[in-house]
Protein backbone atom coordinates (compact mmCIF):
# COMPACT_ATOMS: atom_id res chain seq x y z
CA UNK A 1 0.00 0.00 0.00
CA UNK A 2 1.51 3.49 -0.62
CA UNK A 3 2.12 6.26 1.66
CA UNK A 4 -1.10 8.34 0.82
CA UNK A 5 -3.55 5.13 0.69
CA UNK A 6 -2.27 3.87 3.99
CA UNK A 7 -2.64 7.26 5.39
CA UNK A 8 -6.46 7.57 4.12
CA UNK A 9 -6.66 3.96 5.31
CA UNK A 10 -5.58 4.59 9.08
CA UNK A 11 -7.59 7.68 8.73
CA UNK A 12 -10.99 5.94 7.67
CA UNK A 13 -9.70 3.26 10.62
CA UNK A 14 -9.50 6.58 13.55
CA UNK A 15 -13.06 7.42 12.33
CA UNK A 16 -14.63 4.12 12.93
CA UNK A 17 -12.65 2.47 16.03
CA UNK A 18 -11.37 5.59 17.19
CA UNK A 19 -13.25 5.71 20.37
CA UNK A 20 -11.35 2.50 21.04
CA UNK A 21 -8.24 3.98 21.95
CA UNK A 22 -7.41 5.57 25.12
CA UNK A 23 -7.77 9.33 24.75
CA UNK A 24 -3.85 9.48 25.10
CA UNK A 25 -3.38 7.01 21.85
CA UNK A 26 -6.07 9.15 20.04
CA UNK A 27 -4.74 12.40 20.93
CA UNK A 28 -1.64 11.33 19.42
CA UNK A 29 -3.14 9.15 16.53
CA UNK A 30 -5.30 12.32 15.39
CA UNK A 31 -2.13 14.75 15.72
CA UNK A 32 -0.24 12.85 13.72
CA UNK A 33 -2.82 11.50 10.89
CA UNK A 34 -5.45 13.99 11.27
CA UNK A 35 -3.58 16.85 11.45
CA UNK A 36 -0.33 16.06 10.24
CA UNK A 37 2.00 16.71 12.89
CA UNK A 38 5.29 15.17 13.38
CA UNK A 39 6.46 13.14 15.96
CA UNK A 40 8.27 15.71 17.20
CA UNK A 41 5.78 18.61 17.86
CA UNK A 42 3.32 15.88 19.03
CA UNK A 43 5.90 15.10 21.89
CA UNK A 44 6.56 18.36 22.27
CA UNK A 45 3.09 18.99 23.20
CA UNK A 46 2.55 16.01 25.32
CA UNK A 47 5.98 16.49 27.09
CA UNK A 48 6.44 12.69 26.44
CA UNK A 49 9.71 11.64 24.74
CA UNK A 50 9.60 10.47 20.62
CA UNK A 51 10.09 6.86 21.14
CA UNK A 52 7.14 7.45 23.03
CA UNK A 53 4.92 8.57 20.12
CA UNK A 54 6.49 6.55 17.80
CA UNK A 55 5.47 3.60 20.06
CA UNK A 56 1.98 4.96 20.58
CA UNK A 57 1.25 5.45 16.80
CA UNK A 58 2.46 1.92 16.47
CA UNK A 59 0.88 0.27 19.25
CA UNK A 60 -2.24 1.91 17.98
CA UNK A 61 -2.34 1.49 14.44
CA UNK A 62 -1.59 -2.33 14.95
CA UNK A 63 -4.50 -1.97 17.23
CA UNK A 64 -7.31 -0.56 14.93
CA UNK A 65 -5.77 -3.09 11.98
CA UNK A 66 -6.51 -5.98 14.54
CA UNK A 67 -10.00 -4.51 14.85
CA UNK A 68 -10.87 -4.08 11.45
CA UNK A 69 -9.67 -7.71 10.80
CA UNK A 70 -12.25 -9.16 13.32
CA UNK A 71 -15.12 -6.72 12.68
CA UNK A 72 -14.38 -5.95 9.01
CA UNK A 73 -16.52 -2.91 8.82
CA UNK A 74 -14.25 -0.57 6.76
CA UNK A 75 -13.67 -3.53 4.05
CA UNK A 76 -17.85 -3.79 4.25
CA UNK A 77 -18.23 -0.36 3.78
CA UNK A 78 -15.91 -0.30 0.57
CA UNK A 79 -17.90 -3.60 -1.17
CA UNK A 80 -21.14 -1.51 -0.58
CA UNK A 81 -19.66 1.79 -1.62
CA UNK A 82 -18.32 -0.40 -5.32
CA UNK A 83 -21.87 -2.24 -5.89
CA UNK A 84 -23.12 1.24 -5.48
CA UNK A 85 -21.00 2.76 -7.98
CA UNK A 86 -21.60 -0.61 -10.30
CA UNK A 87 -25.65 -0.13 -9.90
CA UNK A 88 -24.83 3.73 -10.79
CA UNK A 89 -23.36 2.60 -14.06
CA UNK A 90 -26.02 -0.05 -15.20
CA UNK A 91 -28.27 1.04 -17.36
CA UNK A 92 -31.71 -1.74 -16.73
CA UNK A 93 -33.16 -2.80 -14.07
CA UNK A 94 -32.63 -6.48 -14.89
CA UNK A 95 -28.96 -5.56 -14.74
CA UNK A 96 -29.37 -4.10 -11.57
CA UNK A 97 -31.33 -7.10 -10.12
CA UNK A 98 -28.89 -9.81 -11.10
CA UNK A 99 -25.98 -7.02 -9.53
CA UNK A 100 -27.77 -7.23 -6.20
CA UNK A 101 -28.55 -11.36 -6.34
CA UNK A 102 -24.92 -11.61 -6.75
CA UNK A 103 -24.05 -9.64 -4.04
CA UNK A 104 -26.84 -10.91 -1.83
CA UNK A 105 -25.34 -14.41 -2.37
CA UNK A 106 -21.77 -13.13 -1.85
CA UNK A 107 -23.06 -12.44 1.89
CA UNK A 108 -23.39 -8.51 1.28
Amino acid sequence: MDELKEYMYINELLLIYGKTLTKRQLKIMESYYKYNLGVQEIAEELNITKAAVSDAIKVSTKHLENLESIVGHYAYRQQVEALHEEIKNTSTLQEVKELLSKEEDDGI
